[in-house]
């Protein structure tokens, strides 16, 4: 080849010239393959014809902006409504004309609401037909606001997307999806109330009486209202004043049945932790529609084990682990891999509360003093041993929110971490009865652990909580319902020093009284 001034190229030079300009325009001719275009709700299905069909959460959080809808779909990241502008720079342009691909997405009209409606989205082109699918929420037809920009990047490089397509799937589905997280929204605040009734009149029960069968029901509680919240989500029952009634009848008779005899009480939590993972890794959304679990519908949680079901099952599974070294270990295994497995609870947070709360009762058997180097270096431990098992799970080939979070450095670890705690504050400031809810757990808790003797059970509750409070982001469910289950659980380790061989844990046998001398 010979340029305008008579040089002349090698055929290799310019052959490297050339690919080396190819690949550099090649990203931006790619990317104008894929079009992201906002339109009115409406008009979705117009544009949805020989495309895919989905809902999308436009937020986390109880309230939602358009603004802050918008910035989500440009930054592929969900905002809390308590975590602000975080300054993140957008991924993605939107587009005002369709392309080879479009995504259409139609998102809330200006102003603030309550984040309770679900939007249409369409993909069209690039082969998606039926309905869309997410890997971050697992349910059929649910697409969060933060996987639009990531798909339209990978759709742009030719890569596997975030969000795929099930061909089967029909509007129809799509629409009845919606109903369903309509009645599982209106639902939760009946099972709430009903929830902390059984939990506070069987604690209560457990303090006046000192009965053992009626504190190990009131531990008993929450995992048979958990229970009963996913019968009622398996069968389709959502109406909001059958699911209050029959979580706080069915909920409680089931724990008192439980109750009657005390050494099936570990092996009852053990049967309820092994048929929890495996509902959690098998049928993700009957879990994620259950008036006691994820809130799908507010962005904030889409399937797995939350912090509210988390706390409830703190105090029992540590009743249970206190029975014996075997149960100990029985039960710390099943509860770490039901709530940090990916396929199961996906919760990276319980993880670090679980370990914090089992090395509680482990330190008082080996009789260590306590020092601010062995705190240091027990959070250290644990920190490695959560991030070894997150590891091994994503080496395994799961993968959730927190496998990538940790995947992407600490540096986002870190983020993640900051905002958590800016989320924790705006949730316990938020309103004067959500302040007021936390103050009165904060007290609960500092009465129960200021109480003398300290069992080993009930320090490592409150251990567990603590460490919830700085690793989670849900204040309000951390301490009213931590409150309760360390209530109950104070009360049975009471009802249980009296004897020996109580509640079915060997405890130290008292020196024999000493005899009097004769004169």
């Amino acid at each position: 080849m010979v340029d305008a001034r008579g040089r002349s190229w090698p055929p290799m030079l310019v052959a490297v010239t050339v690919a080396a300009a190819a690949l550099l325009l090649a990203p931006a001719a790619r990317s104008s393959r894929v079009a992201v275009v906002v339109v009115p709700p409406a008009a979705v299905s117009s544009h949805a014809a020989g495309g895919a069909v989905g809902l999308l959460v436009p937020a986390a959080g109880a309230t939602v902006t358009r603004a802050g809808a918008v910035r989500s779909l440009v930054t592929g990241r969900s905002f809390s409504s308590f975590a602000g502008d975080t300054g993140e720079a957008p991924r993605i342009r939107l587009s005002s004309a369709p392309s080879e691909v479009t995504i259409y997405v139609s998102l809330p009209p200006p102003g603030r609401h309550h984040n309770v409606v679900r939007y249409p989205l369409a993909i069209v082109g690039g082969g998606y037909r039926g309905i869309l699918v997410s890997r971050s929420t697992r349910i059929d037809g649910l697409v969060s606001i933060a996987d639009i920009a990531p798909t339209a990047l990978a759709l742009a490089r030719g890569t596997p997307p975030p969000i795929a397509f099930r061909m089967s799937g029909t509007a129809a589905e799509v629409a009845a999806l919606d109903r369903r997280m309509t009645r599982a929204h209106d639902s939760r605040g009946p099972a709430t109330v009903a929830l902390a009734m059984v939990l506070g009149a069987l604690a209560a029960a457990a303090i006046v009486t000192r009965s053992p069968a009626i504190s190990r029901a009131a531990l008993l509680a929450a995992p048979a209202a958990i229970s009963v919240a996913l019968l009622l989500s398996f069968a389709a029952v959502r109406a909001p004043a059958a699911v209050g009634l029959l979580i706080a009848a069915g909920g409680g008779a089931a724990a008192l049945a439980g109750a009657c005899s005390e050494r099936l009480f570990a092996p009852l939590i053990a049967l309820f932790l092994a048929a929890f993972l495996a509902l959690l890794a098998s049928a993700p959304e009957t879990n994620a529609l259950a008036a006691i679990g994820p809130h799908p519908d507010g962005g904030v949680r889409f399937y797995g084990v939350t912090n509210q079901v988390e706390t409830l099952l703190l105090a029992p599974a540590l009743a249970a682990a206190a029975v014996s070294r075997r149960w100990f270990v029985c039960i710390g295994l099943l509860g770490l891999v039901t709530v940090g497995w990916s396929r199961a609870g996906a919760d990276g947070g319980g993880v670090l509360v679980l370990l914090a709360a089992l090395a509680v009762p482990a330190t008082r058997q080996r009789r260590t003093s306590v020092s601010g180097a062995r705190v240091a270096l027990a959070a250290v431990a644990g920190g490695a041993a959560a991030a070894a098992l997150v590891a091994v799970d994503a080496l395994s080939g799961g993968s959730s929110h927190v496998t990538r979070a940790l995947a992407a450095g600490p540096s986002t670890l870190l983020d993640d971490f900051w905002r958590r705690l800016h989320v924790t504050w705006g949730g316990a400031t938020a309103s004067w009865h959500a302040a007021l809810l936390c103050a009165l757990g904060i007290a609960a808790l500092a009465v129960l652990a200021t109480r003398s003797p300290l069992s080993a059970p009930v320090a490592a509750v409150v251990a567990g909580l603590a460490v919830s409070l700085v690793v989670n982001d849900s204040p309000v469910d951390e301490l009213v319902w931590g409150a309760l289950g360390c209530a109950a659980l104070w009360a049975h380790e009471r009802s249980c020093r009296p004897t020996s061989r109580s509640c079915g844990r060997d405890v130290r046998r008292a020196s024999p009284a000493p005899v009097p001398r004769r004169a």
